[in-house]
């Protein structure tokens, strides 16, 4: 007898033991059936033994191998292993993640009848004559419950089945697969034009590979101002790992940059590159997923989840704006893309190279240190100038274009930059058409009825939103409480595009938001049509403010960033530089200078001021004191945890019990320079309908924090809590 123990996809904090005749070793990263409690579930082995852990006769059996062959690797094990452990995410639920794009098997419990001779009353008879009109004496039990609507069906059927008038069995079904998979649109494949490096390229790809001969882990931050030309520098060393035998994975933190960078690798790589991220469909990410498995494809460029790419023989991780909060997962797992890179680089011994003009505090820190190589590209392409940045003052600035809440300004520099001939790009941090409504006369503002968060008007749908939980109503003329008029302030995008069509009728205008972004190929289709210059003015959120290069853009202008600003976390002065700085990076990037205008109620803010003179090392500077100081990242780590339930009251009990859970831990280790903050309010205190409270825990050792959120999550069961490892943010 062979024992495995497996991780079963599934909410289980441990791995599982099971046994089985006749696995070896080469069953090790192979899906299997296991039984699970009462039902049924899918697992992977992560190890066979010969002996098992826990005593014999309490190890069931494993129902069946899935796969003849692993479907993940040792390295990929390891790391799974290592995000289970270190963001305390449940190993299951982490391999699960993994394997998402592979066929998935759901387990349907069937009821059948096989003993008609006994006599029945009431409620056993009901389910008797209800199986005796099916095909086969058979039905699922889900049927039967929405069927037959009897109270306590499973005791029921619990009993019916112990006097041997039932049986009941777990029948597998595959979903997601195809026979004929579907490849998707990757772009251009032309021959890629000799692109001649300047010196601060040369000398970084030079670097980058240098460490990739040496076989040996090491991660770089290429700190390169916006058009610098970090993506060439990104192919080139790809390019040598490549001709070394080895695999390249390309991170970007936007499904619309993938388009851009696809055809940039594409034009060098040809068909050895894939394409990976969640707006796929199904039969397409299968056909990628199996590309990188069986080695047809040598450098893979996706979203967040291409760091799991099935890829044995790594050389080289890029993570390109390596800052952007997109790369951590939201919900369990809640993995950072950028960590797990640099953590599965130690693995392969590969190199990772973290670009971004605006890096976050962390790597920035660490490339001081000298924890990474630091790699500079101080000047744009050809030495371009850097787009001139002017500051408008929304307090000052009464005309604001007629009340339309965009200054002359910048309604003169779009106007500019369009008779010469130039493309536009406007941003601004809202989606919808309004950003809050209210009584002018009670103050009473319109909030969503399951989160405690103002509603947005959506004009073209015309409904009020609630973007947390898609919660919708009809907008309302007048206030419910005192009947005056309700007004509608603030700006989305929608608002915006509404304004700008009716400053520039004859302009192409192209809004990009999440409400417009819905089928997946618009991506492509936006993308080429900015490069193709059949969009005049491109009005969207921050999903257009990073990564694009189109040479034709002489103005940038920021509606508002004061949103952004506002947000109750020690990040948020962080998230607008680098906001700023990316956004005014996409213009002048051509022959022609660059424009950018900023409107803002807070222009004495440190961080727009800084945006305004590119004092970019004094920004850094100013911001790692201040974490100095509070002990924040990078000087110290950080948890959060969110405590939820649909009474206010109970989430506030049931945090003081996770506190005492916290203490008691913490006396129990003896454990020193642990700050608390909290049990408090959560800034967001109301989503989907569930009062949230919210604890941030600070100290100097990750293994005190690790200790602390894995008592919480064995103690507080039964309980809504959520354990955030290294949050992104505190709302």
């Amino acid at each position: 007898m062979r024992y495995v123990r497996t991780a079963v996809f599934s909410n289980v904090e441990n791995l599982l033991t099971y046994k089985t005749p006749d696995a070896g070793p080469e069953k090790i990263g192979c899906r299997v059936i296991v039984p699970l409690g009462g039902k049924t579930a899918t697992g992977l082995v992560l190890e066979v033994s010969d002996t098992a852990d826990i005593p014999v006769e309490k190890i069931k059996f494993v129902r069946s191998f899935l796969d003849e062959t692993p479907v993940i690797g040792p390295e990929l094990i390891k790391l799974g292993l290592w995000i289970s452990d270190y963001y305390l995410a449940a190993p299951g639920m982490v391999f699960s993640t993994m394997l998402a794009p592979l066929f998935k098997i759901t387990f349907k419990k069937i009821v059948r009848l096989i003993n008609e001779t006994i006599e029945l009353k009431g409620r056993q008879m009901d389910v008797a004559e209800y199986l005796k009109d099916k095909e086969h004496n058979e039905a699922p039990f889900s049927s039967m419950e929405k069927d037959l609507k009897i109270s306590g069906l499973h005791s029921v059927i619990a009993a019916m089945q112990k006097k041997g008038i039932l049986e009941i069995e777990e029948k597998e079904s595959f979903k997601g697969i195809k026979k004929k998979r579907v490849k998707p649109e990757t772009g251009a494949q032309d021959i890629a034009a000799e692109i001649t490096l300047n010196s601060f390229q040369q000398e970084a790809v030079d670097k980058i590979i240098n460490a990739v001969k040496n076989d040996k882990y090491s991660t770089f931050l290429l700190f390169g101002t916006t058009g610098s030309g970090k993506t060439e520098v990104y192919i080139r060393a790809a390019q040598y790992a490549v001709s070394r035998g080895k695999k390249a994975i390309i991170l970007v933190p936007e499904i619309f940059l993938t388009p851009q960078v696809t055809e940039r690798f594409k034009k060098v790589f040809q068909d050895r590159t894939a394409i990976y991220h969640s707006g796929l469909k199904p039969a397409e990410r299968v056909h990628e997923w199996e590309r990188m498995k069986s080695g047809e494809a040598d450098v893979v460029v996706g979203t967040r989840s291409a760091i799991f790419a099935p890829f044995d023989n790594l050389g080289l991780i890029v993570v390109d704006e390596e800052f952007d909060s997109s790369y951590k997962q939201e919900s369990e797992p809640r993995y950072s893309a950028r960590d797990c890179a640099v953590y599965r680089a130690t693995l392969s011994g590969a190199v990772v190279v973290l670009g971004s003009a605006t890096p976050s505090a962390e790597s920035y820190h660490n490339a001081l240190n000298g924890k990474y190589g630091m790699l500079v590209l101080p000047e744009r392409v050809s030495k371009r100038p850097m787009p001139e940045i002017e500051v408008v003052d929304l307090k000052i600035d009464a005309n604001k274009s007629n009340g339309l809440f965009l200054s002359n300004n910048l309604i003169k520099g779009m106007q500019d930059a369009l008779d010469a001939g130039g493309q536009v790009i406007l941003f601004i941090s809202r989606r919808g058409y309004s950003n809050y409504n209210f009584c002018m006369t009670c103050g009473k503002v319109e909030k969503c009825v399951n989160c405690d968060i103002p509603l947005v008007y959506h004009k073209a749908a015309n409904k009020l939103k609630c973007h947390y939980c898609d919660y919708e109503k009809p907008p309302a003329l007048i206030c419910p409480s005192c009947k005056k008029p309700i007004a509608y302030k603030g700006a989305g995008t929608q608002r915006v595009e509404d304004v700008i069509t009716q400053f520039f009728p004859d302009k192409r205008i192209k809004r990009v938001d999440m409400d417009s972004m819905s089928d997946r190929s618009e991506y492509f289709n936006v993308y080429n049509s900015i490069k193709d210059r059949e969009i005049d003015i491109l009005i969207g959120t921050q999903m257009i403010t990073k990564g694009f290069d189109f040479p034709e853009v002489t103005f940038v202008g920021v509606v508002s960033i004061d949103t952004v600003l506002n947000l109750p976390d020690f990040r948020s002065e962080e998230r607008v530089f680098e906001l700023l700085m990316q956004v005014a990076g996409r213009t002048g990037r051509g022959d022609k200078p660059g424009r950018v205008v900023i409107q803002t109620f807070n222009p004495q803010n440190p961080a727009i001021e800084m945006t305004r003179k590119y004092a970019t090392a004094e920004f850094y500077a100013e911001q790692l004191q201040i974490r100095k100081e509070l002990g924040y990242p990078p000087f110290g780590k950080m948890m959060q945890i969110i405590i939820q339930d649909e009474n206010g009251e109970k989430a506030f009990k049931d945090a003081e019990k996770v506190a005492e859970i916290i203490q008691k831990t913490i006396q129990k280790e003896a454990m020193k320079m642990i700050s608390i903050l909290g049990p408090a309010e959560a800034p967001l205190s109301r989503i989907r309908n569930r009062y949230r409270v919210s604890m941030i825990l600070k100290s100097k050792n990750a293994k005190s924090l690790n200790i602390i959120g894995r008592a919480v999550k064995q103690n507080a069961r039964g309980l809504d809590v959520a354990v955030i490892v290294d949050p992104v943010n505190t709302l």
